[in-house]
């Protein structure tokens, strides 16, 4: 029996071109559906990627020095016992010390770039230019090279081009302050700057940056021992005849000690109480403060008593404000020698952000007030990350700008996709949305850093994990200074915060 389906007569004929047509827009409404599930799939697990820039890092492992980039790629492998500095992170060149004798001190040293090939062959030496902050953390002028030719020294920039050619003795740091090369010819030291420039000539004995700033100029001293004042351009402010010169500059206007006798002198030649006080100490807006028969007041260049001199200690603070001293004790008086605050502090000064005022109480904790001397807050020291202040309480942080008011790790850490959060006492990430990217499950964890890599805790041994969340390595180091935690990849930093470099080494003792 025939199996076949049976046409009946009179039934229209298939028509198979239309069958073929609805088949292929059905098929074409099915890819469209899984298009769109698809994007909104991958909508839905999208993290927005972190803007990383290429940038080198030191690297040591069994006794050995190499380099990695941001990724945490080895870039030279770690070799030798040549031992690698990188004074600008975004460049690929490389200043390795080697052949070090300790028995005579004495050593060499060579640039490489990013293809470990010898570069500026043409010097004897290459060095870093090493400075240090005033709390002794180190950092590098980071775009010029301490060069060596011929016993001479010069400097040179990072793509190899002499800046100041080899005829100095030596070129050092003016400690703490960016911009300001020291060098040394014939026993006599003038000032360069990064550029090259030579700013001060080498005529002088000693030279200190005015308030700690190359833009404010500098104080020259002569081989008679006398001061005068040079500008960050060259140009001479004040000739070296003074006995001496305070550290202080206000309107183009200079405190200077001339003939035993203080007095507050112009660039234009104009003198202000001469002869009229024992010793002056700082000033701002035409006030300076003057200490008479042991006790500090302030005056102005009128000679007008602004504040009797009464007190143990003077320090101008801001708008008309200073913090005073009596009997053991700070408080802040204004120019009318009113007290608007009280004298109960062990210090007053500026906070590091210069917009806020910290009093430190005797709890060695800090009461952290507005300019208006309302307190906002009592907490330990802070620190200052893109311009706004941390609070660290233990393992809790907190956020302020300049004007204290509280602001989240979002506000401060503008280019992160992760962010930390703390919930029941454990760590986590969300990202921008405040979406959970990795539960809070650590008992300690670290905010993103440039490369894109956070730190991560558990039972006392650390990891990392990259932008995304995923985890890069999990938590087995163990790590001495848990103050100075961070990764590259699986690489950790060095427990000496001015080692500068990053390995994978356990420091458990």
């Amino acid at each position: 029996m025939s199996r076949r389906g049976k046409r009946y007569n009179g039934e229209p004929k298939l028509n198979m071109k239309k069958v073929f047509g609805v088949i292929a827009v059905f098929v074409v409404i099915i890819l469209v559906i899984i298009g769109i599930k698809q994007m909104l799939k991958l909508d839905k697990n999208k993290t927005i990627e972190k803007n990383i820039e290429l940038s080198y890092f030191t690297l040591y492992k069994n006794g050995n020095w190499g380099v990695i980039n941001s990724s945490g790629e080895t870039i030279i492998e770690p070799s030798n016992g040549e031992m690698i500095e990188i004074p600008n992170k975004s460049k690929g060149v490389f200043v390795c010390t080697y052949d070090v004798n300790t028995a005579d001190n004495s050593f060499k040293t060579k640039a490489i770039n990013e293809k470990n090939q010898q570069i500026f062959t043409d010097y004897e030496n290459v060095f870093t230019v090493q400075n240090y902050d005033e709390n002794n953390n180190l950092w590098y002028e980071n775009n010029v090279l301490k060069v060596q030719k011929n016993g001479k020294f010069g400097l040179i920039n990072l793509d190899g081009k002499e800046i100041l050619p080899c005829e100095y003795d030596n070129i050092t740091v003016l400690k703490g302050v960016k911009n300001s090369l020291i060098i040394k010819s014939d026993n006599k030291i003038g000032m360069a700057d990064s550029n090259g420039k030579v700013v001060v000539p080498t005529e002088y004995v000693d030279i200190q940056a005015i308030e700690n700033d190359s833009k404010n100029g500098y104080l020259v001293k002569n081989s008679d021992s006398k001061y005068g004042v040079i500008k960050s351009d060259g140009v001479v402010a004040l000739e070296c005849k003074y006995e001496a010169i305070d550290n202080v500059i206000d309107n183009n206007k200079y405190i200077v000690k001339e003939n035993n006798s203080w007095k507050v002198l112009a660039e234009d030649g104009t003198v202000y109480l001469d002869g009229k006080v024992d010793n002056a100490y700082g000033m701002n807006n035409e006030n300076v403060i003057v200490k008479q028969n042991g006790k500090y007041g302030v005056l102005n260049i009128k000679t007008d008593l602004k504040i009797p001199f009464e007190y143990d200690d003077l320090a101008y603070l801001c708008d008309d404000k200073y913090a005073a001293k009596k009997d053991g004790k700070f408080g802040i008086i204004n120019t009318n020698n009113e007290v608007v605050a009280e004298y109960k502090y062990e210090a007053i000064s500026m906070g590091k952000l210069g917009e806020y005022i910290k009093a430190k109480t005797s709890d060695n904790n800090y009461d952290y007030m507005t300019k208006d001397l309302a307190v906002k807050f009592s907490a330990g020291d802070e620190s200052v990350v893109n311009d706004f202040i941390m609070i660290k309480n233990g393992n809790d942080i907190k956020y302020y700008n300049n004007k204290l008011e509280e602001k989240s790790n979002k506000d401060v850490y503008t280019s992160n996709t992760l962010f930390i959060i703390k919930e029941n006492g454990k760590y986590g990430f969300v990202d921008k949305d405040g979406k959970i990217v990795v539960e809070a499950k650590y008992d300690d964890a670290r905010e993103q850093n440039a490369s894109g890599f956070s730190a991560i805790k558990k039972d006392g041994k650390w990891g990392s994990i990259d932008q995304y969340g995923n985890v890069v390595i999990e938590p087995e180091y163990i790590l001495k200074n848990e103050d100075n935690v961070d990764f590259i990849a699986r690489w950790h930093v060095c427990a000496d915060k001015n080692a500068n470099y990053y390995t994978d080494v356990n420091e458990a003792e």
